[in-house]
């Protein structure tokens, strides 16, 4: 799930402090409705990405960075640029994957990856300021200190937690961006998702979600690079 989420500034900007001991807010309730009223009023995002797979069987992560799209009422765009790259798009009623094989892009049969279909469509809740519909599925709870302000969402039905232990999303402290989202699984592989660049209200190409013939990313960041 962004999702959750409009996302955004360089996580290069966190400095040390990042570091420091997070306090328990005791009421989180007021600053999820100041979230849900910051977010309800953005249309579409477009946001920059690198991504680390953290798995228990390697020393070393696995990398890779993309663009994630959000576009209201629902619809939702993850693409990976490098190392390969692949397309996943979804809406509330279907969903499509594509792989980019020699230059040409081939629509796959594969259906959508569960866990990650889970991610951005709580990704897209939050983006949108649903942050009600958000609290039916999980417990949420909010934690800060100087530099940053954590949100961790801790899913309430058994099944989703055989797949997803818990969705931190680590903001500004005002909650006017999203910076870091870390997707923590129960045997405690994780990925950790980094959003370095975000433009909002964003005019997409018109087939940047189109599940047939997706528009190509080049269109994309160019509407992006001119929307103000």
């Amino acid at each position: 799930m962004s999702v959750i989420f409009a996302i955004w500034i360089a996580f290069a900007a966190l400095g040390a402090s990042d570091d420091a001991p997070l306090t328990p807010v005791a009421a989180p309730i007021p600053l999820l409705q100041d979230l849900q009223r910051k977010m309800s009023t953005v249309r579409s995002v477009y946001l920059e990405f690198s991504q680390e797979r953290h798995l228990k069987l390697f020393a070393d992560p696995l990398n890779s960075e993309g663009i994630l799209l959000v576009d209201k009422p629902d619809l939702i765009r993850w693409e990976t640029t490098a190392p390969f790259q692949s397309i996943l798009l979804a809406d509330h009623k279907s969903v499509a994957q594509f792989e980019n094989n020699g230059g040409e892009w081939k629509k796959l049969k594969l259906g959508f990856p569960q866990l990650l279909r889970r991610v951005l469509e709580q990704m897209a809740l939050m983006n949108h300021g649903k942050m009600d519909a958000l609290a039916a599925d999980f417990q949420i709870s909010v934690a800060t200190n100087a530099t940053v302000a954590m949100l961790t969402l801790v899913p309430k039905d058994q099944n989703v937690r055989a797949m997803m232990a818990a969705l931190e999303v680590r903001m500004l402290p005002d909650f006017s961006t999203t910076r870091e989202v870390d997707i923590r699984e129960p045997g405690g592989d994780f990925t950790r998702i980094r959003f370095m660049r975000e433009k909002r209200d964003v005019v997409f190409p018109a087939a940047t979600f189109d599940q047939s013939k997706p528009a190509d990313a080049a269109q994309i960041r160019h509407a992006a690079k001119d929307s103000p």
